[in-house]
């Protein structure tokens, strides 16, 4: 039974506690391969639930960040990967 109540817990409070979300369901976009983001979705501020390197723990991302014509020159490429299994 404890097993089962540690088990319960350990899935349920990481998500809702060190990863807040906003809802932004109204403002998702569908993209395929090769696609550009979007402005509106670069300028989405996302959560960072495990930060490292420039951002902490707590600190929103944008993608804005990585953008060289918003943030003074410094170009980035970034590639999205996202794979779920249902």
């Amino acid at each position: 039974m404890i097993t089962v109540l540690i088990l319960f817990f350990s899935i349920v409070l990481p998500n809702t506690i060190y990863c807040p979300t906003n809802d932004q369901s109204s403002t998702r976009s569908l993209y395929s391969i090769g696609d550009t983001l979007s402005y509106q979705d670069q300028s989405l501020q996302i959560p960072v639930c495990n930060g490292e390197g420039n951002y902490s723990t707590g600190d929103n991302f944008s993608f804005l960040d990585l953008n060289g014509n918003e943030n003074g020159g410094d170009y980035k490429i970034s590639i999205i990967s996202m794979n779920a299994t249902w």
